[in-house]
């Protein structure tokens, strides 16, 4: 509810603070930083092979979250709310590793897909709240305090964290394993898996640009775009659990799709501005793919790695998505103003993409 709430409507903020097209993506590149950091919390958990490690991570992540974000309230000029998200990404960065090591331990009788699945949608109850409420909270009271509403749901995620620790302290896959460090062991499969997601990633357009776009063209009002955003997580949140079913069932088959998703919501985008409602078929589209993302996408790393490299190869893939991701949005901040260019670009990258999922397929 805190992250979604404040990044539904991030790049459009910025446009009301008076910025320019390159600060949403500056602002987007908050996502590298949270990468890079995945990386070197993976890499620690790995080296440390301990379960304090991991929760700490997981702990010190949810608590940077909420001590960032509902100070956009208080930002004042678009400099210092770009800031504050790219403080937001940082604790995203530190906990996701050791959070999906944990996933991955307690999914494992149940089938990954399935666990995972069922975490995302849990995780997307709370990206639809979020933008909702921050909807009517505008509505009501216009952007800057209508931000110091996420400081509720900030500190029931922390309770809840602290709980979840009390719970269930020792990761035994951390505890058994040897604190060593080896890339070398990561395998083809994963290789080929991670450059099929950076090619997709270069052409997945950050929804901080989205949201500039849809502002800046006039297409949706503050408000509306932050139900856009609503109605892209409210897809993640309903395909997350089937998605994650099917994966259990067929693999790395179900990856497929990605591609496909990523290519559609950029196309009709840019159709947007002759039809606000494609704005909405966009951003369901855009939520399909960060629901296979976030639910199959995870799922199959640990199915493609062994126990003890899981939290170095979370890093691993974390850095170079999160490079690759950051790189296509200040692509996007330039060739999102000329739809041909922008939509071969996308063409371009998906293709490479789809390609190397085919292989993989193949080869598993």
């Amino acid at each position: 509810m805190v992250y979604e709430g404040a990044r539904s409507v991030g790049g459009s903020y910025l446009e009301f603070l008076g910025a320019t097209p390159i600060a949403s993506a500056i602002a987007g590149s908050g996502d590298l930083i949270g990468y890079a950091l995945r990386f070197l919390s993976g890499l620690l958990a790995s080296v440390y092979a301990s379960s304090a490690i991991i929760w700490g991570f997981t702990i010190l992540g949810y608590v940077l979250t909420t001590a960032t974000l509902p100070l956009l309230a208080f930002s004042g000029s678009w400099e210092i709310a770009t800031l504050l998200y790219l403080l937001e990404r940082v604790g995203k960065g530190i906990r996701t590793p050791a959070r999906d090591v944990i996933l991955a331990e307690l999914t494992r009788d149940i089938g990954r897909g399935k666990g995972f699945g069922l975490h995302e949608v849990m995780d997307q109850i709370g990206a639809v709240l979020g933008p909702a409420i921050l909807a009517v909270a505008i509505s009501l009271f216009g952007f800057s305090r209508s931000f110091l509403i996420l400081l509720i749901p900030g500190m029931l995620s922390i309770i809840f964290i602290l709980t979840a620790n009390r719970l269930y302290p020792s990761i035994e896959s951390i505890e058994i394993s040897a604190p060593k460090i080896s890339f070398r062991g990561l395998g083809k499969s994963f290789w080929i898996y991670t450059f099929s997601m950076i090619f997709l990633s270069l052409g997945y357009v950050h929804w901080m640009i989205v949201s500039y776009y849809l502002r800046n063209k006039g297409i949706l009002s503050d408000p509306e775009i932050a139900l856009a955003y609503l109605v892209a997580m409210l897809i993640d949140a309903l395909i997350a659990f089937p998605i994650g079913y099917l994966y259990d069932k067929i693999k790395y088959k179900s990856l497929l799709i990605t591609p496909i998703s990523s290519l559609l919501a950029l196309t009709i985008l840019l159709l947007s501005s002759t039809n606000h409602l494609y704005a909405y078929y966009s951003a369901a589209l855009w939520g399909l793919t960060m629901g296979c993302y976030e639910t199959i996408m995870r799922a199959s790393i640990a199915d493609i790695v062994s126990p003890e490299k899981r939290a170095l190869a979370y890093g691993v893939f974390g850095l170079l998505y999160g490079i690759s991701w950051t790189i296509g949005a200040f692509i996007y901040s330039i060739l999102i103003w000329d739809a041909l260019i922008a939509t071969l670009y996308t063409l371009f990258t998906q293709l490479i993409s789809l390609i190397l999922l085919l292989y993989l397929v193949s080869i598993k």
